[in-house]
């Protein structure tokens, strides 16, 4: 049971070549997350190793002279965390796009359970107050004609107005 969810998270074994991006070997519909999750580990390792760094520099043997000491030597220890942040990348890229398509999943079967009746009442609510409204109009507009004609036959004249469209 729980190798079926380990295969469903994991890449297909037997990939297809058109299917994949470039070296990393990462399917085109994971593509956007891959390189997003490994812009934001990277970025995460830079800090700590720019800190650690940091941490270093106030250490009077270490002492940096310059902007570009520092610069090399948080790259140069960086180089080694950019393979790690890159293959970390790649086996959280399909979980990580799974649990967005299952939380967009619930999102919207709880739409579909809770909103859209709300608004389906309230479309018709309004169809019948509409409807409510046009059949007074309606009347109305009968009414009127029906009184112009009678107080046409009253006065003894013609009457050619035709009767209202509803």
């Amino acid at each position: 049971m729980i190798w079926k969810w380990v295969r469903w998270l994991l890449p297909s074994p037997t990939p297809r070549l058109e299917d994949h991006v470039s070296i990393w070997s990462i399917q085109r519909r994971d593509a956007g997350t891959f390189f997003r999750i490994v812009a934001v580990l990277w970025l995460v390792a830079l800090l700590r190793i720019g800190y650690k760094a940091m941490e270093r520099a106030d250490d009077p043997l270490v002492g940096w002279q310059n902007a570009v000491d520092f610069a090399l030597a948080v790259l140069g220890e960086f180089g080694n965390v950019g393979i790690g942040t890159a293959m970390l990348a790649m086996l959280l890229t399909r979980p990580v796009n799974r649990m967005g398509e299952t939380a967009m999943t619930f999102y919207q079967a709880m739409v579909n359970r809770f909103v859209i009746p709300v608004i389906e009442k309230h479309k018709a609510e309004g169809r019948e107050e509409g409807i409510e409204r046009g059949m007074a109009q309606a009347d109305a507009d009968w009414m009127a004609w029906n009184r112009r004609r009678v107080e046409a036959e009253r006065q003894g004249l013609t009457f050619d107005e035709t009767p209202p469209r509803h």
